[in-house]
């Protein structure tokens, strides 16, 4: 199953997609607005993937995801 693993790490918002090989690729974003717009472009795939969302992040993530924003 392919994974969207999404947290903080060093005070950078990081978005590491992990694929079916277990093979993982990182994105890392300066601000909150970043990680959204990252998280964004992978709008028309999200089904794919498992979300794994830390914590601290797990309420922006979901009202995101949930936004209009996101649905469009």
């Amino acid at each position: 199953m392919k994974k969207l693993l999404i947290y903080k790490e060093n005070g950078e918002f990081v978005i590491e997609r992990v694929n079916e090989f277990n093979h993982a690729f990182k994105r890392n974003f300066i601000s909150e607005q970043g990680l959204l717009e990252g998280l964004q472009s992978y709008q028309p795939v999200i089904d794919e993937h498992e979300l794994e969302v830390s914590d601290e992040l797990w309420s922006l993530v979901l009202n995101f995801l949930n936004s209009k924003e996101f649905q469009e």
